[in-house]
């Protein structure tokens, strides 16, 4: 578990500071909710129809908690979607782009198993960033609820942001094998995650566009419809899980027979 532990160690850095912005972001959008509940018809009617179809917060009452909270995540989930995907996309190709990928190589281990430890790697970040988002929802929930809310829907929340991280993750593990610049994960990373962003907003303010809501993992844990409907619909997590397992597996089959220049 030698290549486990470095990579461990070489990603420890940008977890914690990915981490720690987003979760103080977080905490800090929720403290303003006391505040926003007592104006909670005042606050929408300042906000534009338009934006409030775009992000689904048309059907949001701020006087919930839960539902404040839809409003809040739909910013984490944006970004939390982007991290996810640079540390699957950045955990392979480092190895060429810094030439260590001969160092690799050298060692007793087969390319399934350096696959396989990087993989459980980003696993593991993305675990322990949806745990630690977990605790500290809940504790600013307990602290600042004005009445009792749904633990179930809470939970789908979080469950439907550790799919979408894994979703945008396993896509990065797989185009990951075909960079060997680091300079081109950012754009590349960017441009997916928010590319669907964009999608998902377009397909809810245009009816003729609506089509495209079936192409984003945004839509399909869309926080707004969770905090309303309580649910996550069967076919969108098949699909997510589809997405991931077909991303890895093409990873190692790719990699496997890959020409890896040293």
């Amino acid at each position: 578990m030698t290549i486990f532990k470095r990579e461990l160690s070489r990603n420890k850095k940008s977890f914690i500071i990915w981490t720690t912005i987003l979760l103080l972001c977080n905490i800090g959008m929720m403290t303003m909710y006391p505040t926003l509940a007592a104006e909670a018809d005042s606050y929408s009617e300042m906000i534009s129809k338009e934006m409030q179809k775009a992000l689904s917060m048309d059907q949001l009452n701020f006087a919930l908690i839960l539902h404040y909270f839809a409003y809040v995540f739909v910013y984490i989930i944006l970004f939390g979607g982007v991290y996810a995907m640079l540390l699957g996309a950045s955990i392979v190709s480092r190895e060429e782009n810094e030439k260590t990928i001969e160092f690799l190589l050298a060692k007793p281990v087969t390319r399934r198993a350096i696959i396989t430890q990087k993989a459980l790697v980003v696993l593991f970040y993305i675990a322990l960033f949806n745990v630690i988002f977990i605790v500290g929802d809940f504790f600013t929930f307990e602290f600042l609820k004005q009445d009792e809310y749904s633990i179930k829907t809470f939970m789908l929340m979080h469950v439907g942001f550790f799919l979408l991280q894994l979703t945008f993750a396993s896509l990065g593990l797989f185009i990951s094998i075909f960079i060997t610049k680091a300079k081109t994960i950012y754009p590349i990373t960017f441009g997916i995650v928010l590319g669907a962003f964009f999608l998902n907003v377009i397909s809810a303010i245009s009816d003729k566009l609506e089509v495209f809501k079936h192409f984003t993992p945004f839509n399909y844990i869309n926080p707004s419809h969770i905090a309303v409907n309580s649910s996550i619909e069967i076919i969108y997590i098949a699909i997510m899980f589809t997405v991931i397992i077909v991303s890895v597996v093409s990873t190692y089959l790719v990699y496997d027979k890959k020409d890896i220049s040293v």
